[in-house]
């Protein structure tokens, strides 16, 4: 009997409190409930940290549809909103500029190199338009000259055999000469250059020497025929060292290097100490002998002097890494003449 009454009471009483409960729920007022809810008592009994400790982000922002959200933004009316006066007003631009390494930037950027690398074409693009109208020069004195010697400029050879040079014509109708025997007006326009550079550094040479035995060593320099000897002696020895130095090493002058020519062996490969020695020794009498010594720029089929001839060197256009070349009209200039009877 027991075991039979205990459902039907179960059932009863869940009943019963159905019944109970759907009765207190409509009598009372949520409304009035939550007006007598003191919200700020109870958000002081919430323990914030602990009810973020159980939020997980990653969970809740796969949740949120960003384009939806982005969507919704009135990008306008938020910039609108937005004081850009009294936002930089509160930005500390002294500050702002202390903590960024303006050098660090810039390297970063490359503007160093930028900068060296645009001034160097723009140099160098300069200077070659004074080259190409000195080898424009070069060609029409030589192609001059040669005529009047009984010669065909077809005839001359144009560079030595190991460089095997050839004329050849860019976009721009600019004929090549890189390689090509040099001409009178580029040498003697180093010659001038060097002859330039060489005084300047003597003179500041002397000065130098002339302040050290005066003011350092306490030394009175007389000015009888012994200090003019020294003067002869010490500005002889720095011209020597001036040209051998720079034509065993570079092969050329620093004049030479600014027009553009550089000295070779008679087949076109580097000179050797030895030669670049003989150069040297004999160059000053090729000034000596009235000149005499340059004439065979004019009339040698390879434009060779007489300190040319004795080293066994010649002379030929270099301009680096950009080409030697002449202006468009030269060009075809020269080809009209060469091709001429």
């Amino acid at each position: 009997m027991t075991t039979d009454q205990e459902p039907d009471s179960d059932g009863l009483i869940s009943r019963v409190f159905s019944k109970a409960t759907g009765a207190v729920v409509d009598i009372v007022d949520p409304d009035a409930i939550i007006d007598q809810v003191d919200v700020n008592a109870l958000m002081e009994r919430v323990d914030v940290n602990a009810l973020l400790d159980r939020v997980d982000p990653q969970v809740i922002l796969d949740n949120v549809d960003v384009n939806a959200l982005m969507d919704r933004v009135d990008v306008d009316a938020l910039l609108d909103r937005v004081d850009v006066n009294a936002l930089m007003d509160r930005v500390d631009i002294d500050a702002l500029m202390d903590r960024v390494d303006v050098k660090e930037l810039t390297d970063r950027a490359g503007i160093p190199d930028i900068v060296r690398e645009s001034t160097g074409v723009l140099a160098g693009s300069a200077m070659d338009v004074v080259r190409r109208q000195i080898v424009a020069l070069d060609q029409i004195i030589g192609q001059t000259t040669y005529r009047m010697i009984g010669r065909h400029p077809s005839e001359r050879p144009v560079s030595p055999p190991d460089l095997e040079a050839a004329a050849a014509i860019d976009e721009a109708g600019h004929g090549q000469v890189t390689g090509f025997y040099a001409g009178s007006i580029s040498r003697l326009s180093a010659y001038v250059l060097d002859a330039v550079i060489l005084w300047a550094s003597l003179v500041l040479l002397l000065m130098g020497l002339t302040f050290v035995v005066d003011t350092v060593l306490n030394i009175q320099v007389g000015t009888g025929w012994e200090s003019g000897a020294i003067g002869v002696i010490l500005s002889s020895l720095w011209a020597f060292g001036y040209y051998f130095v720079s034509w065993a090493l570079a092969g050329r002058t620093i004049g030479m290097g600014i027009i553009g020519v550089t000295v070779l062996t008679r087949d076109g490969t580097a000179i050797s100490g030895r030669q670049a020695l003989v150069r040297t020794l004999v160059f000053p009498i090729s000034f000596i002998i009235l000149g005499l010594g340059f004439l065979g720029i004019f009339t040698s089929p390879t434009r060779r002097t007489l300190h040319d001839a004795a080293a066994g060197t010649v002379v030929v256009y270099d301009w680096g890494n950009r080409p030697a070349e002449m202006n468009a009209p030269i060009t075809q200039w020269v080809n009209r003449h060469m091709e001429s009877d």
